[in-house]
């Protein structure tokens, strides 16, 4: 049976992050990062700089004055919003190809499922900026779980996924859960505590052992990325005494996907060709 921390010693198995995304991560830690030092930083990666510029320019950011240099968007934007571009722009080219995962699909949905959190993050006063992080990288652990796991135990999962959930049914294969796989890797790669729990409990966060608002409020945005319709009726899969707890009713959760689907994601210009 394979373990956590054998699957993430297999560095093939590893996001490949560039070597600006970690010196930005560092920075989460610290209480009054340098602006400009940052942004010194991030101009040393060519390619990360323009995928930020893009970003940065896009319907959801831009504004009437395009922004021309990564200065201006660290200026404009803040070190907060400019961060998760950055911590974004390199995930979506960390690892190329995942055996029966289509990336682009990947990366869509968790753009989705993480501006959806920062927007309520935001109705409850929250630092959304922080909770669109956790929720960026709350899904990394199927990734190296899809890279470093056999195909037939994979196969052996995804047949569970259906009756069981994605979780319970990697518990039941090999003992662990997809969850926490990213939090242990958010760990190893220094991020805050309050995001690897938040990593490590939004798939359940009524069972964690102290309830993390963070967390509940991925699984909360979680369900609404699946919704085709909104309605004024919650949903049967609608967890409703998470959200009670969350202080996040549904028809205040809907208004803010429809927000969301009408305004646009920024984040869907890293996935164009």
């Amino acid at each position: 049976m394979p373990s956590i921390a054998a699957l993430l010693s297999e560095t093939q198995n590893l996001p490949n992050i560039p070597e600006v995304v970690r010196d930005l991560i560092q920075t989460l830690n610290e209480k009054e990062p340098d602006i400009l030092l940052i942004a010194k930083q991030i101009n040393k990666d060519p390619v990360i700089s323009a995928k930020v510029l893009r970003v940065a320019n896009s319907a959801r950011f831009g504004s009437s004055r395009q922004i021309a240099t990564v200065n201006e968007a660290v200026v404009r934007l803040g070190l907060e919003v400019v961060r998760n571009m950055v911590l974004a722009c390199g995930l979506t080219g960390a690892m190329r190809e995942i055996p029966g995962i289509d990336l682009r699909h990947y990366w869509g949905r968790v753009f989705d499922v993480a501006e959806l959190a920062r927007r309520l993050a935001v109705k409850l006063h929250r630092n959304g900026e922080e909770v669109f992080t956790c929720a960026l990288l709350h899904d990394l652990g199927r990734l190296v779980m899809h890279a470093g796991l056999p195909a037939n135990t994979i196969h052996r999962i995804v047949d569970l996924e259906s009756s069981k959930g994605r979780a319970k049914a990697e518990m039941l294969v090999v003992g662990f859960n997809y969850a926490q796989v990213g939090a242990e890797l958010a760990r190893q790669w220094q991020f805050p505590a309050f995001i690897c729990t938040a990593v490590e409990h939004h798939y359940s966060p009524l069972l964690a052992p102290e309830f993390h608002l963070d967390a509940a409020i991925i699984n909360l945005a979680l369900v609404l990325s699946t919704q085709s319709q909104i309605s004024n009726e919650a949903p049967p899969e609608w967890p409703a005494d998470l959200a009670q707890q969350a202080a996040l009713p549904w028809l205040l959760c809907a208004s803010v996907l429809q927000e969301m689907r009408d305004q646009g994601n920024g984040y869907a210009s890293l996935l164009a060709a």
